[in-house]
């Protein structure tokens, strides 16, 4: 077992792990995405959301949890036609995004970009991007969403059910 599949736990798989400098420090770090278990009598897209996990390493070298949100990423089967919702996530120097999208006819998208605040010691959501294109009339419509509008969100508390939906006319 890895150093990052051990944090896959009771029954979790680990969906994705992208390592890079989350603190802007120049020390390593690590996203995780993981998938819980299926369960038992799950409707299709009625299963729980993926975990996002964010780990920095403890002054031994070893990777430690630090934090985590279970409402960013939908469940294999929640994004339509379309298929998995997770598209992917990437690190930046201080910051990370996590990408999702589904639909069928109608194809949707959600950019979610955090930023980590040294003097508070962790993420803030930075920006959303929200689109919502229609594949057979091309119709598109899309938000952009700033910390302006968005307030002062630590990654932990993130909760994306609470924005605004983007649909078309």
């Amino acid at each position: 077992m890895d150093e990052l599949t051990a944090f896959a736990t009771h029954g979790a798989k680990l969906l994705e792990s992208v390592k890079g400098d989350l603190t802007g420090d120049g020390q390593g770090g690590a996203l995780l995405v993981l998938d819980p278990p299926p369960t038992v009598n799950g409707e299709p897209g009625q299963e729980p959301f993926r975990l996002v996990v964010l780990l920095l390493r403890d002054p031994t070298g070893q990777f430690k949890r630090v934090s985590e949100n279970g409402r960013l990423v939908p469940c294999s089967r929640c994004g339509g036609a379309a298929g998995d919702p997770y598209a992917y996530s990437r690190v930046g120097k201080g910051q990370f995004t996590v990408v999702v999208g589904g639909g069928s006819r109608e194809r949707w998208s959600d950019e979610y970009s955090f930023t980590y605040q040294a003097t508070k010691r962790d993420w803030f959501v930075s920006s959303v991007t929200r689109k919502v294109f229609d594949t057979e009339t091309e119709k598109e419509k899309h938000i952009d969403l700033t910390t302006q509008e968005l307030g002062t969100i630590s990654f932990t508390d993130f909760d994306p059910s609470h924005l605004p939906e983007v649909t078309l006319p």
